[in-house]
């Protein structure tokens, strides 16, 4: 019998974060040697990034759901300054390693780099569409309320044409709507749960993205393969749970694993 309670519990998903941030680390790694495991990360590529978003998005809903707007309204100090100053914390380490190292960056470019949206040689799209999603829940349930995540919906959908316009790179967006995903999981729990236990609905999501695809809306096929995987894992969770030390100790710190990972 499948189980999506403990499938979704914070034990569980800490464990899995652990196994993808793993994974991401491995990834970065086998970029300056030739490791065994590269075919697999490269075949996995920017889905091993989708269970942050997704789970950050079911986490966020949960504590909405349980919390109300009392949640909403400490997000901007307890949710969002927050995750910014751990981000501007790394930051200065990459400054200070920078001038040990000698590396030369323009005074405009460090200052960029403070919105995220430029970089001195740490991984930024992330934390930008960390505090983008952030910011969206805040102002959804702040000015809409009942359809807040319709809202989020919504906003995501803009963020994803707005970051295409300004940045142009689709490892940006291509799976942020992993994160509304999340919320709509947590909202319709029950509901989401017996429809993915299904075999029928993967089947239906894998050609859906075929359609996507073959229509020239190749980043939507994508959002949609990525969105699939992250519910396939919470199907392998609800059938068998995983359990391990070390993924569960990772899980715990894939803010300061996957932004510390990549220094050049």
């Amino acid at each position: 019998m499948m189980n999506f309670k403990r499938a979704l519990s914070k034990e569980q998903t800490t464990c899995i974060n652990g196994i993808f941030v793993l994974f991401v680390f491995l990834s970065h790694f086998g970029q300056y040697e030739t490791m065994p495991w590269n075919p697999l990360l490269l075949g996995i590529g920017q889905l091993m990034v989708a269970p942050f978003l997704f789970y950050s998005g079911y986490g966020i809903m949960e504590q909405i759901q349980r919390k109300g707007h009392t949640y909403i309204d400490g997000m901007p100090r307890k949710r969002i300054l927050k995750f910014y100053i751990h981000f501007c914390m790394a930051l200065c380490i990459y400054l200070a390693l920078s001038f040990l190292l000698d590396k030369d960056y323009p005074l405009f470019r460090i200052i960029w780099s403070f919105t995220a949206l430029s970089s001195i040689g740490n991984s930024n799209w992330y934390v930008f569409a960390i505090l983008a999603m952030y910011s969206i829940v805040y102002i959804s349930f702040k000015l809409f309320k009942s359809h807040g995540i319709t809202s989020c919906v919504a906003f995501t959908v803009l963020y994803m044409i707005f970051i295409e316009e300004v940045k142009g790179q689709e490892w940006w967006y291509n799976i942020i709507l992993c994160f509304p995903a999340g919320m709509i999981l947590s909202k319709y729990k029950d509901r989401v749960c017996s429809i993915i236990q299904k075999p029928v609905f993967f089947i239906f999501m894998i050609l859906l993205a075929l359609i996507l695809y073959l229509v020239s809306l190749s980043i939507l096929a994508y959002e949609v393969i990525a969105i699939c995987f992250c519910f396939f894992i919470v199907d392998v969770c609800a059938y068998k749970e995983i359990k391990n030390d070390l993924f569960h100790f990772l899980g715990q710190y894939v803010f300061e694993i996957y932004i510390l990972k990549e220094f050049q």
